[in-house]
């Protein structure tokens, strides 16, 4: 029975992988997307300064020290909310396409093996992006609620109220961008579905705009 099982599961994980083009596709979505972000804060640390995360975190900072200077708690409570409304729908638009991809694998048109073990990767990447936009939500949320706080107790207990409340931002804004990352890698995921070389093409136009994106040139 064990055997069996093992079986069956090794038969349903490489499925996919009907021919060469399957595997070097896959290949390079997995260096493209799990394994450069897994990294990417690896990169950060080497290169202090250079990456456009950080150069982000240290203008938002900027902005929160002069937010609890001013006591503007209005606007900066206003300001987020634009994350928060993008973040719902995101994680709205994920449980749809969720369903969507349940259809095609329950739907009246039979799949093969293979289609169904990647619409079902599909879905499991899609419910991680929801996970990460809800995440995302939970510390916008934590920000609006604590931000109008005495910052001279916030400084007590935290060490920097600046810093704390930079630190919330920086979170929220870390789990959308790996909520959206995610709905990224499922649109070559997809392609894969009608064919493996386009599958590849698509995940390497991907890689680039990554870099282009993360890495931009000063000046």
């Amino acid at each position: 029975m064990a055997r069996m099982l093992a079986q069956t599961t090794l038969d349903w994980l490489t499925a996919p992988f009907e021919r060469p083009a399957d595997v070097l596709g896959f290949a390079l979505w997995v260096v493209v997307f799990p394994l450069y972000h897994t990294l990417y804060p690896q990169f950060a640390r080497w290169m202090p300064g250079r990456t456009m995360a950080e150069q982000v975190d240290t203008l938002r900072r900027s902005w929160i020290a002069r937010v609890l200077a001013n006591m503007d708690i209005v606007a900066a409570a206003h300001q987020t909310q634009n994350l928060n409304t993008v973040n719902t729908f995101l994680a709205s638009s994920a449980v749809i396409l969720i369903g969507f991809a349940a259809n095609m694998v329950v739907g009246s048109t039979p799949l093969e093996n293979a289609e169904v073990a990647r619409v079902v990767l599909v879905m499991m990447l899609l419910a991680v992006a929801f996970a990460h936009f809800v995440s995302s939500l939970r510390h916008i949320g934590h920000f609006t609620l604590t931000i109008g706080a005495d910052p001279a107790l916030v400084d007590r207990l935290h060490g920097s109220a600046a810093d704390y409340f930079g630190g919330i931002l920086a979170r929220a804004s870390l789990r959308y961008t790996q909520g959206v990352r995610t709905l990224y890698s499922v649109f070559p995921l997809f392609l894969w579905l009608f064919d493996p070389w386009l599958f590849a093409v698509v995940t390497v136009l991907w890689a680039i705009w990554f870099v282009a994106q993360d890495f931009p040139r000063r000046g």
